[in-house]
């Protein structure tokens, strides 16, 4: 799928009130998700913010990472590992800059949205059928593994990362509240493109959606934010080509 960069421009401002949410892939948590690249990245959306009114989510998604064929008992012990250290060394920055409120971050593994939301099930099967039956879906879909094997483990994997993005920025789960008081807005800040798959997702109607552009309580619900190139990506604005 091409991506013209000049298409698209980086975000003016943000609301006030609601999230940014940095999901952070275990695999690249001590590289271009270290504590100190997120630390870097807030300080750069915090120019954005007018009013002190946000809250940030860490999302771990540490619980894909089981869909892999690695034992259960490495794949946690890894990713423990992982979180902690990486909330740790987070938490010394922010202590250390006496910037932000300590309190307004909070530090969530992946199965906190599955667990909270009633609609992950129907979700979850609704993007697998989809794939067995939509072979261009299908295809988006393999495109994502990039260097992985096409096996049940990996082909799970982004199902799942597909209906949970779409739980949350549908506002379908809440989240902890600290600035936060009526969740105008969830921000997805990732250093890297969309899915495509995610975009096809949105296009084709494959999950209810509850938020459009003309019903919606978030300004970004069918968008993600590339904090590597400063960009914002909004599916509705976009074509399938």
């Amino acid at each position: 799928m091409l991506i013209k960069k000049n298409q698209f421009r980086d975000i003016h401002k943000l609301p006030n009130d609601g999230y940014v949410i940095l999901p952070l892939s275990m695999s690249r948590i001590d590289t271009a998700q270290s504590a100190k690249k997120c630390y870097e990245t807030l300080q750069f959306l915090e120019k954005k913010i007018q009013t002190i009114g946000s809250d940030v989510i860490l999302l771990y998604t540490n619980g894909l990472y089981y869909n892999n064929d690695e034992s259960a008992l490495e794949v946690r012990k890894r990713t423990n590992t992982q979180m902690l250290s990486h909330r740790n060394a987070f938490m010394k920055l922010v202590i250390k800059n006496k910037k932000y409120v300590q309190q307004a971050f909070h530090f969530i593994p992946w199965d906190y949205v599955l667990l909270n939301s009633p609609d992950f099930s129907n979700f979850f099967d609704r993007v697998k059928e989809a794939f067995k039956k939509d072979e261009i879906f299908a295809n988006l879909v393999r495109e994502s593994l990039n260097d992985r094997d096409e096996t049940e483990a990996n082909v799970s994997f982004l199902p799942e990362e597909l209906a949970l993005n779409h739980i949350i920025r549908q506002k379908l789960v809440d989240f902890p509240k600290t600035l936060v008081r009526h969740d105008r807005y969830r921000l997805f800040a990732y250093p890297e493109v969309f899915m495509p798959a995610d975009l096809y997702q949105w296009k084709k109607k494959l999950l209810p959606q509850k938020q459009t552009k003309n019903n919606n309580t978030n300004p970004y619900y069918a968008a993600q934010y590339n904090s590597g190139e400063k960009i914002l990506y909004n599916f509705d604005d976009m074509d399938l080509t």
